[in-house]
């Protein structure tokens, strides 16, 4: 099979534009980090995905701004590797939700930290993709930890992280939860679920990052029905996750200090909420009894 045919049967449209994105920073000379697995994993449709998503800057409110999200996949990308360097010797498992194609497992050496390993989270068809590409394209890469796939759809009523993510994960010991990318595809109930089904698994003293699109400042969002059924403002973010046992939040948008990396236009436009992260910590007094609450309060929902 030819290398290109293996990346472009794989379905995941979306995951190949972000690699292609990713390809295009490590090539700059100010790179703000180097995959160098990225542009294989791009196969052919990536390219054109991304120039595609650059024709709809101004439904985003980045009008004649092509490489809006060119920079904001630099952008994250790098604000996430910063949370996991700085997270990394105080964790011994790190769980990657909607994993898609990335790569920080091979790329980044602070993932030797991770001796229980890196459980890379995706639907079936995902982890089938990504799979063959990482054997016959890229030739099975070593990684800096054991990488341990995982197959959900998080919109699965029945199966969870609890129920899914097996022996090798240590449910007693903290974890840094990484959900980029994902949440804003779950819709109004599987947005909720997934918040929950990351509750039931974290223990006291572990670390969120999710990336969210809050479209509490878009006219156009407001107007396109089912468009907020997507979304989190900072303020449900807020409640929804205190409700469930997370305190110390930190919020980012596409633009302010922590999301720019003097990348971001600020001269022609504000800070974006659309693209929205935020880093929060399981509080220390939350026990085993409401996480089991959790589980099967989840499966439920």
């Amino acid at each position: 099979m030819a290398a290109s045919d293996a990346v472009d049967n794989f379905t995941n449209d979306s995951a190949m534009m972000i690699a292609w994105e990713r390809a295009l920073e490590s090539k700059r000379p100010d790179a703000l980090f180097v995959d160098p697995l990225a542009e294989a994993l791009a196969g052919t449709k990536g390219e054109t995905l991304s120039a595609g998503f650059g024709n709809m800057s101004q439904m985003f409110g980045f009008e004649d701004w092509a490489a809006f999200h060119k920079t904001w996949v630099a952008v994250r990308t790098r604000f996430i590797d910063d949370r996991v360097k700085e997270c990394a010797c105080g964790f011994k498992q790190l769980v990657n939700l909607g994993a898609g194609m990335d790569t920080r497992p091979y790329r980044l050496e602070c993932y030797k930290a991770f001796a229980n390993g890196s459980f890379n989270v995706d639907m079936k068809v995902v982890n089938d993709g990504k799979a063959r590409i990482f054997e016959r394209v890229l030739q099975a890469p070593a990684a800096h930890c054991p990488v341990h796939r995982v197959d959900l759809d998080f919109k699965d009523e029945e199966r969870t992280l609890a129920t899914e993510l097996g022996s090798d994960f240590d449910a007693a010991a903290p974890a840094l939860f990484i959900a980029e990318g994902l949440i804003m595809y779950l819709g109004a109930l599987g947005k909720i679920k997934l918040l929950k089904d990351v509750s039931a698994v974290a223990a006291p003293g572990s670390v969120f990052v999710l990336q969210y699109m809050d479209a509490s400042e878009s006219e156009v969002a407001k107007s396109t029905p089912g468009a907020l059924d997507n979304a989190l403002s900072k303020e449900d973010a807020t409640r929804e996750l205190t409700e469930l046992g997370w305190t110390d939040f930190e919020f980012s948008k596409f633009g302010d200090e922590r999301l720019d990396f003097a990348r971001f236009p600020t001269g022609r436009f504000p800070p974006s909420a659309a693209f929205s992260f935020c880093v929060c910590i399981r509080r220390e007094d939350i026990n085993a009894e409401v996480c089991e609450d959790l589980c099967h309060g989840s499966r439920s929902a």
